[in-house]
């Protein structure tokens, strides 16, 4: 999935809006289901800060034999929806911060 904004960011916040991505997608999943239940999970998130922002995020999961495929990727696209509301909000506080 992908989203475009228009922003400046600097480097560090890049690299900080990277793992809060990863993070928060990471968290969502296992706050659905046991770890023990997770054969993989992968999260990947580009970000690309040219004249606009943009972002790509995705998650591939593998859950348990109790698990149906379906049941991963419907998980898996709740996570990266998950992540996009991380970045949203890390969005309106930069965007609420002065700039020096």
């Amino acid at each position: 999935m992908e989203e475009t904004n228009k922003l400046s960011l600097s480097d560090d916040q890049i690299e900080e809006l990277c793992i809060l991505a990863d993070e928060a997608a990471r968290k969502y999943v296992t706050s659905k289901i046991s770890k023990n239940e997770i054969t993989d999970l992968v999260v990947s998130v580009n970000l690309e800060d040219t004249q606009e922002l943009v972002v790509q995020i995705e998650v591939e999961l593998s859950l348990s034999d109790m698990y149906t495929k379906e049941d991963a990727k419907k998980l898996a696209g709740e996570a990266v929806k998950s992540a996009f509301r991380a970045i949203d909000e890390y969005v309106k506080e930069v965007r609420c911060q002065p700039k020096t």
